[in-house]
């Protein structure tokens, strides 16, 4: 068994709330390198709402890849289902039904991204 190297690793975490939605960059010693927020609110589907995460988040991602490599995304949410990575039917989410969450961000973002229950977040989403 070999050393693995994770001193060029970084993850996301995101934390979707039924107003706003915090996310961070952070290494595999809880470093955060980055961090911000963007309404959940403002978006009237959840594919325009990934979109926008997207935009807010990519030019972090893009100021620490010279030094790090993203290997995923943590998702946090109301009704977050971790054995399908579905949000299903939140009530104080805008977009109704079961929504596919996971698989939208891996997507959008080309890493892997569970759904872990709220202990697995980082300190600040708690």
């Amino acid at each position: 068994m070999g050393i693995y190297d994770l001193s060029n690793e970084m993850v996301i975490g995101i934390d979707i709330g039924g107003t706003n939605t915090k996310y961070g960059l952070v290494n595999h010693r809880g470093q955060i390198f980055d961090k911000g927020d963007i309404k959940t609110d403002g978006y009237a589907t959840i594919e325009e709402y990934v979109d926008a995460l997207h935009s807010a988040i990519y030019p972090l991602i893009q100021k620490f890849e010279k030094d790090y490599q993203l290997k995923g995304i943590g998702v946090g949410a109301p009704n977050g289902n971790y054995y399908t990575g579905s949000i299903e039917y939140a009530p104080n989410l805008p977009w109704k039904g079961t929504l596919k969450i996971a698989d939208l961000i891996s997507k959008k973002f080309g890493v892997p991204v569970p759904l872990p229950t709220m202990p697995m977040l980082p300190p600040w989403e708690k």
